[in-house]
């Protein structure tokens, strides 16, 4: 497959081990043998090369010789990008793997179990080839988390770590195991890998002789939009109620009312509701101020010990 180049070196090991096993050391059989499991047009591209067919040079008496096998196979390998073997990951192809994963809605124990090993393979590579170091391949991995799904491991990871230090990222494999643990009881379908994304496998139960799809993964753009209809709904239900709480008068039950003139439940200060305060009124110990309040004759406040506030 041309859009994999990655899985041509691999093809050629195959091979060569089957032409081992059979004893075949011929370069020229070796080519044609190569060419035979692969479709017309690439056939017709790798037989144009000119070390398929070309010959040595002789010397002397010596009769000419095919180029040899591992020189075509050479030739045939630089004729696609990302064959090489220092070429075979790129750390942005990590960083894209650790977003996709990061930006799923619906996550599960299946969906973990596909991304760790797909996480592995190309970060072990990269490790390997010092592309990065440790401490970036466990602060990639962290990264890849979902926000609520790494609020349990973290808080997993310090109890049972309590020495290990708050700067330095936890080791794959602890965080890989805790997050397992949490996922306990999820969707154990296995994602497959399209598109450099994971998606969940769709089931296909058959119900009345009619084939239903169901499949787990959520659209993220379908989740926001649902939350934010929800919220909106909220809000304006909460408006309304307090726009007829506001619109609503209120009537005070006069039954538990307190008159703060006599101390006496069942009626207040208001004027001409308490004979106590109404007789001093008339005998002039107290009266009305402009703004309808009670206070002394003279004008001055009456306050209320021990809280010292006007009636």
């Amino acid at each position: 497959d041309e859009s994999k180049p990655r899985e041509l070196t691999q093809y050629f090991k195959e091979l060569e081990y089957l032409f081992r096993d059979c004893g075949i050391t011929d370069h020229t059989q070796m080519k044609e043998y190569v060419a035979r499991y692969i479709i017309y047009n690439t056939v017709e591209t790798w037989m144009d090369l000119p070390e398929f067919m070309a010959t040595t040079t002789p010397i002397g008496n010596q009769a000419p010789t095919a180029i040899s096998y591992k020189n075509w196979k050479e030739a045939v390998i630089h004729l696609y990008s990302g064959t090489e073997e220092s070429m075979c990951y790129m750390v942005n192809e990590l960083h894209q793997l650790v977003q996709d994963n990061f930006d799923l809605s619906a996550y599960t124990l299946g969906t973990f179990l596909t991304y760790y090993p797909e996480f592995q393979k190309i970060s072990r590579w990269l490790l390997q080839h010092s592309k990065i170091y440790t401490n970036k391949e466990r602060c990639l991995f962290q990264q890849s988390i979902p926000t609520l799904l790494w609020a349990k491991i973290a808080r997993q990871l310090k109890i049972l770590k309590p020495t290990h230090h708050l700067e330095d990222p936890y080791d794959v494999k602890d965080v890989y195991k805790a997050g397992n643990w949490h996922l306990k009881g999820t969707d154990m379908s296995l994602g497959i890998l399209h598109a450099k994304k994971i998606l969940p496998v769709t089931t296909q139960p058959q119900v009345a002789n009619n084939t239903v799809t169901t499949n787990s993964y959520i659209k993220k753009e379908d989740m926001e939009a649902t939350i934010s209809a929800a919220v909106a709904s909220a809000i304006t239900h909460i408006e309304t109620m307090i726009n007829t709480q506001l619109s609503t008068p209120r009537t005070p039950n006069a039954a538990n009312s307190l008159c703060h003139s006599c101390g006496e439940l069942g009626h207040t200060m208001s004027r001409g509701r308490c004979n106590t305060l109404e007789q001093y009124i008339h005998l002039g110990q107290v009266r009305h101020s402009a703004d309808s309040k009670v206070v002394l004759s003279t004008g001055a406040s009456i306050l209320n010990y021990p809280e010292l506030k006007s009636y």
